[in-house]
């Protein structure tokens, strides 16, 4: 490391400088002041958040025993049904694609996904790995109807893909997982679904090809997960256990090297109460702003499809990134499904149907185009999931039985807590008694949808 020779008057006007902005805080080895530190842990706060939540998805699923989201351990699949309001292992769920979830710890041997035929159905294995990057989506959009093996490996890997294997999937971490998504045009559906489902199937690469499994990897202690963590400083307790299994991209060193000053490392131990008060306070505040940061970007998000892509993609926008782990972990990539969100009614206003009923029209000729299908779904706020409803109705769309057209051809939706009617009920989307937000999903969009150039109309007010 070379330093530079600075003269006595310059290095007194430096210091003086560092003097007018507050004390001197020293983090291990490095120096903040307050205001940096402060900076610092917004800018941290939005960089890592994706890691945490994925660490979130990650322990839940596939170490705590105990959790309802528990799917068995690494390596194996958990397939769900249609969605319900109970179903809250993620926000923004939906009822059209019931999920299929696995983890998979990749630092002994690769792993082989193999899919089935799907005939026609809707069926894509999105893979993400700790930063919630899209790796790949294996399935029937992007591969046909055929099926096959795909190889996932970690980011260390170094060997060759073996014969039967349609392309190698890798990450930027040891740990990745999967929300398979599976199409259902609805309960008599379901048999059907269930068949697709069982034959998805994962294996290490060694029992794909029959040979003895390597040394397993060394024991982790995963630390529990304390709900509501994500609020606060201490998410980056989980932030510094997980980067060792991150390999660094080039594009991230700045970022990582400046959070390295108040304490966020590879590795590094986390307690915030052993801290220099002034530093505790400036890290506290600057969670406060990273928190404010994001929420200001999901209410003036309305494009939701521009928050779910690959490294290349998103390029450094390290705030969308975290705005789509907010508004809808593991979202799809637009080539898969297209979202568009409601937050406001046509005149800007907050949606509420305690206080208001609502429709959103579809011109004729207006409505979607989808190689699949498209729906709206209803979630309550602030929790964004499912709302309970007398019809156990919590989407509506193109594969909604009854859907009405009008006699010009425009489709009519009647979002309010209570029946419009039973000459209405058919296009009715249930809402709760309280403040919502609702998603339209376009499943194998056209390319009008995928450019942006097509936009779902707005909620208006109906009384």
């Amino acid at each position: 490391m070379s330093f530079m020779k600075i003269s006595a008057p310059v290095a007194i006007c430096l210091l003086a400088g560092l003097l007018s902005v507050g004390p001197i805080t020293k983090v291990g080895a490095q120096t903040v002041t307050p205001e940096e530190a402060r900076a610092i842990a917004k800018d941290a706060y939005i960089f890592a958040y994706p890691l945490a939540l994925q660490y979130h998805t990650l322990y839940i699923q596939a170490v705590d025993t105990k959790a309802n989201e528990y799917v068995g351990g690494f390596g194996k699949y958990r397939h769900y049904g249609m969605s319900t309001p109970d179903n809250k292992d993620i926000v923004t769920p939906n009822n059209d694609t019931p999920y299929s979830w696995a983890q998979l710890d990749l630092r002994a041997e690769p792993w082989v996904l193999t899919l089935p035929k799907t005939d026609g159905r809707y069926l894509t294995t999105e893979w993400m790995d700790l930063w919630h990057f899209v790796l790949d989506n294996p399935g029937a959009l992007r591969d046909g109807d055929a099926g096959g093996n795909y190889l996932l490996v970690s980011p260390r890997w170094q060997g060759t893909a073996p014969a039967g294997i349609k392309r190698v999937i890798r990450g930027e971490s040891d740990f990745i997982g999967t929300l398979t998504r599976t199409g259902v045009s609805g309960p008599d559906d379901v048999p059907n679904l269930e068949e697709t489902q069982q034959g998805i199937k994962l294996q290490p690469l060694s029992a794909f090809l029959g040979q003895p499994a390597p040394s397993p990897a060394p024991a982790l202690d995963f630390p529990a997960w304390v709900q509501g963590v994500e609020n606060t400083p201490d998410i980056f307790r989980y932030v510094n256990f997980m980067l060792p299994f991150a390999v660094p991209h080039p594009m991230d060193k700045p970022t990582l090297d400046r959070i390295a000053k108040i304490g966020i490392a590879p590795g590094e131990p986390w307690d915030l109460a052993a801290m220099d008060p002034e530093l505790r306070k400036a890290i506290e505040d600057g969670v406060a702003d990273g928190r404010k940061a994001i929420e200001e970007n999901v209410q003036k998000t309305v494009d939701a499809s521009k928050l779910f892509y690959t490294r290349e993609t998103f390029n450094g926008d390290y705030l969308n990134r975290t705005t789509g782990v907010v508004m809808g972990q593991w979202g799809n990539l637009p080539e898969q499904a297209v979202y568009q969100t409601w937050a406001a009614d046509a005149d800007g206003q907050p949606l509420d149907t305690s206080k208001n009923n609502y429709t959103v029209t579809f011109a004729p000729g207006g409505l979607p185009q989808a190689k699949y299908f498209w729906s709206i779904t209803m979630y309550n706020l602030p929790e964004r999931l499912l709302v309970p409803n007398s019809l156990k109705r919590y989407s509506i769309g193109s594969q909604t039985p009854g859907l009405k057209t009008a006699t010009d051809g425009s489709v009519t939706i009647y979002i309010q807590k209570d029946s419009p009617g039973p000459d209405k009920e058919s296009n009715w989307l249930p809402a709760p008694n309280a403040p919502f937000f609702a998603v339209q999903r376009v499943y194998g969009p056209g390319e009008a949808e995928r450019a942006g150039k097509w936009r779902a109309p707005a909620i208006v007010r109906a009384n």
